[in-house]
């Protein structure tokens, strides 16, 4: 093969000179030509010394480096993930006039070098004896590459014998990439690594950072602009000092004439076109994310990570943390399109609803915190918000907080489920003991005989633990588990439980996908984040349909399922959740803790059902009643049917439930709790009659009446209001 003849892909040059004519040797040039060869032997043996145990890289493939992008549902990007701001490019998509430019000005021999140029090297020599260092000039493309693959970034703190060792070895790489790849690939590959300033690495970002467009795009000015850059990526960044950029412009269009890449009116045509430079935006250097999405993609990796957790842990030989740790970096860094759950208009809804309500109820303290969880029937996480992440750092909608009578639907509906209770099933609200335990209602009064139905949309407190004792305490906690609570602990299995006093909590998130049972005929389904995930050129990584640790089960039948929906209903048109009717047919609960530390409301409207939870994160008193909480949630519901997410309905239409989501796993038999009842003796006391009573109250849903908690009050209403929002 003639090593002279030049590369097939090298672009060819406008009028190419003539051959060299030749010329006589004279005794000078033999001795320098002596002298050249004994110092380039010599550079041989020094060049042996030094990379005689560099490391071969033949088995080392190329990894693109590119960032993560994140998808809503509704195929809006809500965050780009990187550690450098990239987009990969394949060569046929960069102009040819920027390879034209890139090689004029870099490496003039670069399709006919095999990664070293000896020549430039001799030349660079004579100038490092002058400066007294080793002269980066001298760097081919390929070497250039090797560095940014391979090589640490340079120390001013290092000795200048590191510095010669950095060189030889970068020389040994490059002549090893040439073996390996070939010129268009290392020219490809140079493209999408280098830093060409502002935050952008890659020439695609470059193009985007400066000229906001693609590279495809660029004309030759642009070309130009975009060559000059990687001497200096600072100095010579347009939107840094256009002058200086512009300058080292004309100097890459004089080298692309002096090889005959264009001719000189295209020369003075790229310098006279005028060139529109972005403006310069420090978003660029970091992460981009939606505000307000940062707990749901956390939440997101952080699910994925711990489900896939076990395969890198064989494979790699790390603990469990470390792999969590590991997949969550590979998500971020490795280049993925992630598909995700989250809608833009739900959680938007949501921030929305947040940001104009906390401040309204007076929450604006450091710790005053909130949160907000939608899944749809089938468990897609739809809106998905843990709080003002710049303040506070926690995501609460993933931490467990003391439910109060949030909590009572769930063991309800075991109640109803083994037959214990129907809805119309009377039960009586009367002083009662068990054991030691002695309960209360809010305010200190009695109904009587009640029905079931009227003992949880009225939240009397007696009648939720007389159910609760009734159907076993095992029996209870063991329910909530299948209904997909995550934080119930031993020191839980006690009556108190029953009003909501548990060790730790439930969180938002878990009471969400517990009503969900209610609004999706029975069925059970684990909230997921992600739907799919891809490498950029469209290589399928992930697919929820093939996730094993995404479960759906049967908890109770369609009929219990219903019974508990109409019954929770009443909750909201005349009970006491009023303040949550969002002008369409809703059901839900309250709750509220002991000093009103913790103010809820979970719900179900259309096809979505929600969990909203007001607190302080230190635990210090709201002040305020559920209705808050109702409120927030009928402000946020009513968003979402004004904006057709959840389908409308003409006045006078029977509503339609959503239609149910039957199990995709192995079917468990309906109602399986553990045997063991653990049942608490009770004794009952007879009401004493009482003269009739004529109390007066009027409410807001925005200012309390200084009543305390009205969770619990008796409040019989004919139609469902909202005050605040007629």
């Amino acid at each position: 093969m003639n090593v002279n003849k030049r590369n097939e892909n090298e672009p060819k040059r406008k009028g190419l000179p003539s051959k060299i004519s030749k010329k006589k040797l004279t005794p000078l040039k033999i001795i320098i030509a002596i002298t050249l060869v004994l110092f380039l032997t010599g550079c041989a043996g020094i060049f042996a010394m030094y990379t005689a145990n560099w490391k071969d890289i033949s088995d080392t493939e190329y990894q693109r480096k590119e960032k993560t992008i994140i998808y809503s549902a509704d195929q809006q990007i809500i965050a780009e993930l990187f550690s450098q701001n990239r987009t990969y490019v394949t060569l046929d998509q960069v102009p040819q006039n920027l390879r034209n430019a890139l090689i004029a000005t870099e490496d003039r021999r670069f399709y006919s070098h095999h990664g070293v140029d000896y020549i430039g090297i001799v030349r660079a020599a004579v100038g490092n004896v002058v400066g007294g260092g080793i002269s980066s000039g001298a760097s081919t493309i390929t070497q250039q590459l090797a560095r940014l693959l391979y090589l640490d970034p340079i120390s001013t703190e290092q000795t200048k014998m590191d510095t010669f060792n950095r060189k030889f070895a970068e020389i040994s790489i490059a002549r090893q990439l040439e073996k390996k790849y070939s010129k268009d690939q290392i020219l490809e590959m140079y493209f999408n690594e280098y830093y060409f300033g502002s935050g952008a690495y890659g020439i695609q970002e470059a193009a985007q950072t400066y000229f906001g467009k693609n590279i495809s795009e660029v004309n030759l000015a642009e070309a130009s602009m975009l060559a000059g850059i990687p001497q200096a990526p600072t100095a010579y960044a347009p939107n840094n000092d256009f002058d200086a950029a512009k300058a080292r412009q004309n100097i890459v269009l004089n080298r692309m004439l002096k090889e005959n890449y264009i001719d000189q009116a295209q020369l003075e045509e790229a310098v006279n076109t005028e060139i529109h430079i972005q403006p310069w935006s420090e978003a660029k250097l970091n992460d981009q994310m939606r505000d307000g999405y940062e707990q749901f993609i956390g939440k997101a990796f952080e699910t994925y990570a711990r489900n896939n957790a076990e395969s890198v842990m064989k494979e790699r030989g790390l603990s469990e943390e470390d792999a969590v740790t590991y997949i969550r970096g590979e998500l971020a860094s490795g280049g993925y399109k992630i598909y995700t759950t989250v809608n833009v208009a739900y959680q938007d809804n949501a921030i929305n609803t947040m940001n104009e309500l906390m401040p309204a109820y007076g929450m604006t303290g450091e710790k005053d915190s909130s949160a907000l969880v939608s899944v749809n029937t089938d468990g897609a996480v739809l809106a998905y918000y843990g709080g003002d992440y710049n303040k506070t750092q926690v995501d609460m909608a993933n931490s467990p907080r003391q439910p109060g009578s949030n909590i009572k639907p769930l063991y309800y509906s075991l109640a109803l489920q083994n037959g214990t209770y129907s809805p119309g099933s009377t039960i009586k609200d009367v002083p009662t003991t068990f054991g030691a335990y002695k309960p209360s209602n809010y305010g200190g009064g009695f109904s009587g005989n009640v029905s079931i139905t009227t003992a949880l949309a009225q939240s009397l407190n007696v009648p939720a633990v007389k159910v609760f004792n009734a159907i076993g305490i095992n029996n209870s906690m063991e329910w909530m588990k299948r209904m997909g609570i995550t934080t119930v602990s031993e020191m839980d299995y006690n009556l108190a439980t029953a009003l909501g006093g548990m060790t730790d909590g439930i969180k938002p998130l878990d009471m969400a996908a517990a009503f969900n049972i209610f609004n999706n005929g029975g069925v059970y389904n684990s909230p997921y984040y992600i739907t799919k995930i891809e490498k950029t050129d469209g290589t399928p990584v992930y697919d929820y349909k093939e996730d094993d640790s995404l479960v759906a089960y049967r908890v109770l039948s369609e009929e219990i399922a219903d019974q508990m929906w109409n019954i929770l209903n009443q909750v909201v048109t005349g009970g006491t959740g009023t303040a949550a009717y969002p002008g369409y047919p809703t059901a839900g609960k309250t709750g509220t803790t002991d000093n009103d530390w913790d103010l809820w409301f979970t719900g179900m409207t259309g096809n979505t059902t929600t969990a909203v939870w007001l607190g302080n994160e230190d635990h210090h008193p709201i002040g305020m009643g559920s209705y808050v909480a109702a409120n927030v949630y009928g402000t946020y519901a009513r968003g979402l049917v004004q904006n057709d997410l959840i389908p409308s309905i003409a006045l006078g239409d029977e509503y339609q439930k959503p239609e149910n989501h039957q199990p995709v796993g192995p079917e468990v038999p309906e109602g399986t709790v553990p045997e063991s009842a653990q049942e608490m003796p009770i004794q009952e006391q007879e009401l004493q009659p009482e003269k009739p009573k004529t109390v007066i109250r009027f409410r807001n849903d925005l200012f309390d009446d200084g009543s305390g908690d009205d969770d619990e009050k008796p409040i019989r209403r004919t139609r469902p209001f909202n005050p605040f929002f007629n």
